[in-house]
């Protein structure tokens, strides 16, 4: 037998006597890890009847790049044992997956959870990116987070169903377009949290002064606080009783273009910027204690009445003193219309705007189409893109349609300045 012979002869038979690079449980069973050392992107799939406990020993077990399939009537994990692991993919079909913390340290970690449930808490740090699809998250002991997703960590929610609130810290970026949180959505630590479905439940909270919330569709819960931070609502709605609230530090922005806030809702402390989208009734600018001074409220508008008499609005913005009951009506950027209750003191079921709070009212640059704060060259890309989409921007000579016609209308606007 020549070298050649031999070597290839050797290498079957080691083929022989090596696990397959896919794994069934049962009958089989999980490996150590340095099985998965020696043999990069393993397939193990965890079917009916069959757990798994993955343990290194040393805290996190690395699966170098394996795909972990949890299927119907499968498992990962157990109930009083944190299992870590990183560098693997977790498909969760229809399975369970207890109490396993996605570290994310090395190599890329990946969770889908497309059905079935995780209990006892959902944990996601580091360099790991998550998609739910749909399944239930949860079951964890009471004034526990069901979900966790922080220290540059990703999560996409778009279907499924959470039993109680989420923590978004330390970096993390969490993206909800559709399903069900039961509890409230917590942001603490520079995170990020994009909402454009779905739903989430009472007491949110935004925590440090470099959260960022955008509510594009969905609706947040009542009593949702923005006491650091900055948040953008174009669409959706947030729930009654909510507010912009900080009791120490930098204060909160909240920029409203779209959407709706339900009533009572309290801009205490910070900037509440207001250019479209509907506000309940009984709003409340400025603290019930004091003068309420510390927050300053601007509304954007494409007119405006005071007791049914016009004001004349120009883009630099004139502060509204008035606070003996008047009602000021606005129609916003976006056409919806809004009417406050100038009201020092208390009215039942109206509005109140302290002395101390600082009310302007303007109107927009309509020829700074991107809405930068200037005037440049940009903004005729922006008003050709407004135009073919026929969006807001586009209008340029307020005839409420978008036509040619307002080609000419934004050179005008745009050679006027602001």
């Amino acid at each position: 037998m020549t070298r050649t012979a031999l070597t290839a002869a050797m290498i079957l038979a080691t083929a022989g006597m090596a696990r397959s690079q896919t794994i069934s449980i049962p009958p089989e069973t999980l490996p150590d890890e340095s099985y998965f050392t020696a043999n990069p992107g393993v397939t193990v799939n965890v079917e009916s009847g069959g757990t798994i406990f993955p343990d290194a020993g040393d805290g996190t077990f690395t699966f170098n790049g394996a795909t972990v399939n949890v299927m119907t009537g499968g498992g990962s994990g157990f109930f009083t044992v944190d299992h870590f692991v990183e560098d693997v993919t977790y498909n969760i079909d229809g399975g369970d997956l207890i109490r396993v913390k996605f570290v994310g340290g090395t190599g890329a970690t990946e969770l889908n959870i497309n059905s079935g449930s995780v209990e006892r808490g959902l944990w996601l740090q580091g360099n790991t990116a998550c998609t739910i699809d749909g399944g239930a998250i949860g079951s964890v002991a009471g004034g526990q987070a069901a979900m966790i997703v922080e220290d540059d960590a990703t999560c996409e929610m778009n279907a499924g169903d959470i039993d109680t609130f989420v923590v978004i810290q330390d970096n993390a970026t969490f993206d909800q377009t559709g399903g069900t949180i039961a509890g409230a959505i917590q942001i603490n630590d520079d995170a990020i949290v994009t909402i454009s479905g779905g739903s989430s439940g009472d007491d949110g909270l935004m925590s440090d002064i470099g959260c960022v919330l955008n509510i594009t569709g969905g609706t947040v819960g009542d009593d949702f606080v923005i006491a650091k931070g900055v948040a953008n609502m174009s669409a959706g709605g947030m729930g009654t009783n909510s507010a912009i609230l900080n009791t120490s530090g930098v204060d909160p922005v909240f920029n409203m273009t779209g959407g709706a806030l339900g009533s009572d809702f309290r801009a205490y402390d910070g900037t509440f910027n207001l250019s479209g989208g509907l506000v309940g009734s009984g709003f409340r600018l400025g603290t019930p204690t004091g003068d309420g001074s510390g927050v300053t409220m601007n509304i954007v508008a494409k007119s405006a009445t005071l007791d049914g008499a016009p004001l004349t609005l120009t883009t630099t913005p004139a502060t509204v003193t008035a606070r003996g009951g008047e009602t000021l009506t606005c129609v916003l950027l976006d056409d919806s219309v809004v009417s406050f209750e100038l009201n020092e003191s208390f009215v039942s079921g109206e509005d109140r705007f302290r002395a101390g709070a600082v009310l302007t009212i303007g109107t927009n640059c309509v020829a700074d189409t991107n809405g930068d704060g200037m005037l440049s060259p940009a903004d005729f890309s922006a008003w050709v893109a407004a135009f073919n989409a026929m969006s807001a921007g586009c209008d340029q000579n307020g005839d409420g349609v978008c036509s040619p016609a307002d080609f000419s209308a934004w050179v005008a606007n745009y050679n006027a300045g602001c």
